[in-house]
């Protein structure tokens, strides 16, 4: 299930916040607290009169019911913000409204469960002694200070330690609002004793009812309902041979570029926790499928449907799966876009019920529609232009309005640059946007900048005179 990261800012007159995945409270605007408090106060106003707010983590949630197809919405890995499966990701995510956190836990090999998706190290995270670990053989007590979060978007390791299970569930329980709930993925084929102790740790921390298991081995989830018999289980259905070859694909077009995967290859193997080779998708969306899970997990379970299995075929898998009384999701292995595009293309009726993704709830439910837009004038220079900007400003690409706006043009929903006036066919310019900032790979290296000594050339005739 990857994805695509979005990183947003917000310009102040001539200030800048950075909405970075690196801060968990607002940075400030300028020494002067009574800029920084007028400045808020204005930004506030911009989107209050589109029918959201800022949160105090500068998340764009919506004023009131939020608008997204009616469905339950799971942060994947948590926020797209911060390193994935990191503590700052899920209490992000639960600052930005999401209905269901999901993180993935495994078992090291004395027994203690963390908090991390891939089977090595390498991508997700990466070590301070440069070494490549497999999770399932670390041992906790003496290897895993070792290991660092890695920056989603540059692929910067962090100063921060990935936490284990225990540390996750107590920080979820103690920012998680009223029916927030989290969806725990067993990527471990642990044996039962090993479960048992997932369990307890859950259960008092986080409590009976407020969180799930899901998991893509039906026996791990066999082996949960014995322990458990009241906690909802998701069954995640293989992914669709198309989808993985598609990630096979993007797996080795990485390896052969990036060094950080030159490592990691056994992913290519082992997407989502299933051997590639011979690989056949195996589904369970019918009628002998549903009743081989309901044979094995007994009561209160669910399904997760690749979108790409689900799409083409919606219209019969909704009403069987509501016959059943069993909810279902749907997630992806490829690209978050293609995830949301294909959601967009299923009719209202046909709609699963919960989808797993990889963005903010302002990115993702905006598709489905927007608020009503009151009229306001600003109160700053930046806020005054905005203010004249149609409804489907992008909030999240704020930066960008000076840019654009003295050429008639603005930043507009779906990654589209829109005329303010319909008389303006064209820009005097199209500015070109650099970026500046150096790679994970150029970052991770020295670069000598010192040049050589330059070489003087004379050119001459062939009478052996200069050229003037």
């Amino acid at each position: 299930m990857d994805f695509i990261s979005r990183k947003f800012i917000f310009v102040v007159n001539v200030f800048i916040i950075f909405l970075s995945g690196c801060n968990s409270t607002p940075p400030a605007l300028s020494h002067d607290t009574k800029t920084v408090s007028s400045e808020r106060i204005a930004f506030n106003e911009v989107f209050e009169a589109r029918g959201f707010y800022l949160s105090s983590a500068n998340n764009i949630n919506y004023l009131n019911v939020k608008q997204c197809g009616n469905y339950q919405l799971q942060s994947h890995r948590g926020s797209v913000r911060y390193p994935e499966n990191s503590i700052n990701a899920v209490v992000d995510a639960l600052d930005n409204g999401f209905d269901v956190v999901e993180i993935d836990v495994q078992v090291t090999r004395d027994g203690v469960w963390v908090v991390h998706h891939d089977k090595r190290t390498g991508r997700e995270t990466g070590t301070v002694d440069n070494v490549q670990r497999k999770i399932e053989r670390i041992r906790y007590s003496k290897e895993w200070g070792y290991l660092r979060t890695r920056d989603r978007n540059s692929g910067q390791l962090s100063d921060t330690v990935p936490p284990d299970f225990r540390a996750m569930s107590k920080a979820f329980a103690s920012n998680a609002g009223p029916g927030k709930k989290l969806n725990i993925e067993i990527k471990s084929d642990a044996p039962s004793g090993d479960l048992e102790m997932l369990d307890y740790l859950a259960f008092t921390t986080i409590g009976q009812g407020r969180y799930y298991y899901s998991s893509l081995s039906l026996r791990t989830l066999e082996r949960m309902r014995n322990i458990n018999s009241q906690v909802f289980l998701s069954f995640i259905q293989s992914p669709a041979e198309q989808s993985m070859k598609l990630l096979k694909a993007q797996i080795e077009k990485g390896a052969s570029s990036d060094n950080l995967y030159q490592e990691n290859q056994e992913r290519i193997e082992n997407i989502a926790g299933v051997a590639f080779r011979r690989y056949k998708e195996k589904r369970y969306d019918s009628h002998a499928g549903i009743n081989t899970l309901r044979k094995a997990l007994k009561r209160n379970f669910g399904m997760a449907i690749d979108i790409r299995q689900y799409i083409g075929q919606a219209g019969r898998i909704k009403p069987l799966v509501t016959g059943y009384q069993i909810p279902v999701a749907t997630y992806t292995i490829n690209d978050h876009v293609y995830h949301a595009n294909a959601l967009l293309k299923v009719e209202a009726r046909s709609r699963p019920d919960s989808v797993i993704i990889d963005d903010t709830l302002y990115g993702f439910c905006t598709q489905y529609g927007l608020p009503d837009m009151r009229a306001y004038t600003g109160s700053t220079a930046s806020t005054k232009r905005i203010a004249i900007l149609p409804v489907d400003l992008d909030l999240e690409r704020l930066d960008e309005v000076d840019t654009y706006f003295d050429n008639g043009l603005y930043p507009a929903l779906g990654g589209l640059l829109k005329n303010i006036d319909k008389n303006v066919t064209s820009p005097a310019f199209i500015p070109v946007m650099l970026n500046l900032e150096a790679g994970p790979k150029e970052r991770e290296r020295e670069v000598n900048l010192k040049t050589d000594r330059a070489i003087e050339v004379e050119l001459r005739d062939s009478n052996d005179a200069p050229f003037l």
